[in-house]
């Protein structure tokens, strides 16, 4: 059986993982090789920032929420037997295509030439996802 290279990218980082986890893990498990790919921080809407400012007033420290998102993606993958996991960092409060995001994900997509690609629905409701999806459709 051919080992195929999948490419799942979710807008923030936690959608690969909540929107396709099970595909995810079953492609890995039969051998394939997964990398999970997420442009954007996730930090403009994630409750641990709004939910701290909440309690105390004042804005959290957004580095370190940011590393925390993406360490909790790194250790959500590995549960899934993912090691290939990518972490852009732009920050998900753009409304508009950026193309040094879509320069990022075609550098991906030409690195690993993906056999299949997993991605949010180019007209998602949620901004963010449906921006993910456009510029991995131009890039």
């Amino acid at each position: 059986m051919e080992q195929l290279r999948i490419l799942n990218i979710g807008g923030h980082p936690k959608d690969c993982i909540l929107y396709a986890g099970g595909t995810v893990a079953k492609h890995v498990r039969r051998g394939d090789h997964v990398t999970i790919l997420t442009p954007y921080t996730g930090m403009s809407h994630h409750l641990a920032g709004i939910n701290a400012y909440r309690e105390t007033g004042t804005m959290p420290d957004m580095d370190e929420l940011v590393a925390d998102r993406r360490r909790e993606l790194e250790e959500a993958s590995a549960v899934l037997g993912v090691t290939d996991v990518r972490f852009l960092g732009y920050d998900d409060s753009i409304t508009t295509i950026q193309p040094e995001i879509v320069s990022d994900i075609a550098d991906v997509i030409g690195e690993i030439s993906p056999h299949v690609v997993i991605s949010h629905w180019p007209h998602d409701t949620v901004g963010a996802h449906a921006l993910a999806t456009q510029m991995l459709l131009i890039a």
